[in-house]
């Protein structure tokens, strides 16, 4: 059995710069530093954060005079935020520097007078967040049938924003679409530029592979992303949270297995599902010789 690696593993630089400012809140204050939903979503993460004293509340009311409250990496409404600034806390904001970029370019698209069409999946975070920065009337198209199905009103223009882990191929073609029916169609949906590079790779990855595995929480949006390019480009994809999920039974048949993370996966996490899977191919391979 041929193992391989992908070359983009382990955090994005969102993830990361959250981790960090979370980190040094709990040195500088100590616990507890209470976070505003799950800074990123992936379980391990979380739950070392909270064995360090962190607390995920899901409302910023209710909180000590003086507390720490610590906006996620997926950012938050822009009401939710107003509530929060109004109480005696002590705001740390940790909205990944790209999901801010689309807030921000959401809100400026809606003053300018367009509709704007949000690409990404309900209930999500980072939706509920980019949706609260938008005054002006908006619509969340979650894929190609939505994008189908959508009625444009004449003499109104629209935009196109999309949340930053969506899967690029489906943007491309939601994109094109609503630019068939929507002339004038103001285009500013894609993914982030980490999001597209470990896409690709993973792409990439699939085609030399029978079995991909894809460390990450089945919480994450874009974990999930990468099981479902993994599986279009003709390979067994498998969403793996830790090591003990890599079992014989997984392996059986494959005879090139690649694995990947999502954003959200911490290397040792990654390395550890890497070394199970060797594990497992050694021992099989011992007991053929």
């Amino acid at each position: 059995m041929e193992v391989i690696l992908c070359p983009i593993t382990g955090f994005c630089s969102g993830v990361r710069a959250a981790l960090n400012r979370t980190t040094d809140m709990l040195k500088q204050h100590g616990p507890p530093v209470f976070i505003l939903h799950d800074l990123v979503h992936n379980e391990s993460v979380v739950n070392d954060l909270l064995s360090r004293g962190a607390k995920i509340v899901d409302e910023p009311e209710g909180l000590p005079p003086g507390a720490t409250l610590i906006f996620s990496a997926h950012g938050v409404s822009e009401a939710v935020e107003a509530r929060a600034r109004a109480l005696p806390l002590n705001i740390v904001d940790a909205t990944c520097p790209l999901v801010r970029k689309v807030q921000e370019r959401g809100a400026e698209l809606s003053k300018e007078g367009h509709v704007v069409l949000l690409f990404g999946k309900a209930g999500h975070r980072e939706v509920e967040g980019i949706l609260g920065r938008i005054h002006g009337e908006k619509h969340l198209l979650t894929n190609e049938e939505d994008a189908r199905a959508f009625r444009p009103v004449p003499g109104r223009t629209y935009a196109c924003i999309s949340q930053t882990t969506m899967n690029s191929d489906v943007i491309t073609e939601m994109t094109a679409i609503l630019r068939e029916k929507i002339p004038g169609l103001v285009e500013s949906a894609s993914v982030c530029r980490a999001t597209l590079e470990r896409q690709n790779a993973v792409r990439k990855l699939a085609a030399k592979c029978d079995l991909v595995l894809v460390a990450g929480s089945a919480h994450s949006s874009n974990t999930r992303r990468l099981c479902e390019i993994a599986a279009g480009q003709g390979a067994r994809a498998e969403l793996v949270s830790g090591p003990e999920d890599v079992t014989p039974d997984l392996l059986r048949g494959a005879k090139c297995v690649g694995v990947t993370s999502g954003a959200s996966a911490p290397d040792d996490l990654v390395h550890g599902i890497l070394d199970a899977v060797k594990r497992i191919a050694a021992t099989e391979q011992a007991q053929k010789l």
